[in-house]
């Protein structure tokens, strides 16, 4: 680590952490095109995005790179950021964070040229595999990765076949070929609240798109995901629930399933402004 990063993080630590009261007041002038206000909130959370930035050992990519990438999304988390949702602008700036760095790595890791949303799944099955692998003493099956994960078998074929035709879990890659596939995921000596914290806005991310959704739509696709209580529904289950036919059930989750996938392109055109 050169000296210019060991100053930049010393620098940093000094810099006191908001309270939740802080950055309600913050927000608000921040929506009143306060400027200081903005710097401010902004300052106080540069620790979390070295937090983020640090978790990605051993590739091909200058920490500080990654940290302006992580700096880029954190000041998009500032815009956009509304107290009064209830949670703390650190839950909400780390799903930002992590689509940066995220971004980062798919387009500057020269050999995976891979959108984010893959990246992020190909990340969680590595260490899924890895997890069962170690606590089964064995490989793996398909079936029990995918009940881990939460997706159907197919779903987990379709990872694999990206895997195999973009790269080997295990290929070197970056500019130096120093660093593997595997090196994406998280350091987890580096997890501490923040990875909570995480989690909780993978589900307050979710809550937010589904309540651009009828109360129908929702409901439909939260049974039929298992978004509720981890239990999916058939679709001869939920046309009795709802007195509608088994196609009409189908035609009512495709219309919504494609609604939310205009929304999370839009999402992600936003991340590109």
């Amino acid at each position: 680590m050169s000296d210019a990063i060991k100053i930049y993080f010393k620098d940093i630590k000094k810099i006191p952490l908001l309270s939740a009261e802080d950055e309600i007041e913050l927000a608000n002038r921040i929506r009143c095109g306060d400027q200081k206000a903005k710097d401010k909130m902004i300052r106080s959370n540069l620790r979390l995005v070295i937090n983020f930035a640090k978790r990605y050992r051993n590739f091909d990519i200058p920490l500080m790179d990654l940290i302006e990438e992580g700096n880029m999304g954190l000041m998009k988390a500032v815009l956009k950021f509304n107290p009064k949702k209830g949670y703390r602008f650190s839950t909400y700036a780390s799903w930002w964070i992590r689509q940066y760095i995220n971004r980062a790595l798919a387009n500057q890791g020269k050999i995976i040229r891979l959108p984010v949303y893959m990246v992020e799944k190909i990340l969680k099955y590595k260490k899924t595999t890895d997890e069962l692998a170690y606590k089964l003493g064995r490989k793996p099956l398909k079936s029990e990765i995918a009940k881990k994960m939460k997706v159907t078998v197919g779903k987990l074929q379709e990872i694999d076949s990206v895997i195999t035709k973009i790269t080997s879990l295990e290929a070197p890659i970056g500019e130096n070929q120093t660093g593997q596939m595997g090196d994406l995921i998280e350091d987890e000596s580096a997890a501490s609240a923040d990875s909570q914290l995480s989690d909780f806005m993978a589900k307050e991310k979710i809550d937010e798109l589904l309540s651009k959704m009828s109360p129908r739509e929702r409901e439909i696709i939260e049974l039929r995901f298992g978004l509720k209580n981890d239990d999916k529904y058939t679709l001869e289950y939920i046309a009795k629930k709802f007195k509608l036919t088994r196609e009409r059930v189908r035609q009512i989750e495709e219309s919504a399933l494609k609604k939310l996938k205009k929304i999370v392109k839009k999402e992600e055109r936003a991340v590109k402004a």
